[in-house]
């Protein structure tokens, strides 16, 4: 096994959101009448403290202050369909059944994620979920060093992430860093950064892992499970009549009485 534990982002990560965030900030922008980015802008200048990226966008603070601002932004979001990134799950499992310890890393509010893992029924597979006790996503780097000072997590950690803060927070807490491109950072800010950067989330199994560790899971479907059950059922009535056909084989040669 190449890594100890993984210490995973959320949003953009874990959690597809990023359209949903661009489509929040755009329509506060909009509201207020100022000049509305597009993707690439945004995936060119998206970063942390978000409230620094607010300034760039042209909020006044002095008008609308930055907790007002983030409360409009959640309440937007909040209407946006989201869902979890491909393979999110199973990567998730793979390394939960490998017995490799996970935690969440996220400046995300903690209330807000917990219904966000509660939803998608992935608290299991969390040894500790960190987070900000606010919407106004500030750097996770504080919380992350206060997690770490509680001891009990030793080893060679590696951070999966979607943003330069992502990677700037790895460097901060002493951990290896895989970033995975969302739309919330280019792919150019991320490769400047000299970390890793993939395609898929089922990559970070095999990095984790190694290619000839990973145990091969058989995920049972409902087909699998009905088409078992069926197997199972034909041996076990094939057993019986075979079974009674030697019994009476016996019981024929050696007068052997009935049952």
């Amino acid at each position: 096994m190449n890594y100890d534990y993984v210490v995973w982002d959320w949003n953009g990560t874990l959690l597809d959101d990023m359209k949903a965030g661009f489509f929040a900030v755009s329509q506060s922008l909009e509201k207020r009448g100022l000049f509305v980015p597009d993707e690439a802008y945004y995936a060119e200048n998206f970063g942390f403290p978000v409230r620094e990226y607010y300034k760039k966008l042209g909020f006044d603070f002095s008008v609308d202050s930055y907790e007002k601002l983030a409360d409009e932004f959640f309440a937007c979001y909040d209407t946006q369909p989201v869902d979890l990134r491909k393979g999110a799950k199973k990567v998730l499992e793979k390394l939960f059944l490998n017995s490799v310890p996970q935690y969440i890393l996220s400046a995300s509010d903690k209330k807000n994620l917990t219904v966000g893992l509660e939803k998608y029924d992935l608290k299991v597979f969390f040894r500790e979920v960190v987070a900000l006790s606010g919407v106004e996503a500030d750097s996770k780097i504080e919380a992350g060093r206060a997690f770490f000072q509680k001891g009990g997590v030793t080893g060679r950690g590696l951070m999966v992430g979607d943003t330069v803060h992502d990677y700037e927070t790895a460097q901060a807490l002493g951990l290896e860093c895989v970033l995975i491109e969302s739309g919330n950072n280019s792919r150019r800010r991320l490769e400047a950064t000299g970390s890793r950067v993939i395609d898929d989330l089922s990559e970070v199994v095999e990095i984790v892992l190694g290619k000839r560790s990973t145990k091969k899971i058989d995920y049972i479907t409902p087909e699998k499970a009905e088409r078992r059950s069926f197997d199972l059922s034909e041996a076990t009535k094939s057993f019986k009549e075979n079974y009674r056909s030697y019994y009476n084989d016996v019981k024929n040669t050696n007068k052997t009485e009935d049952w």
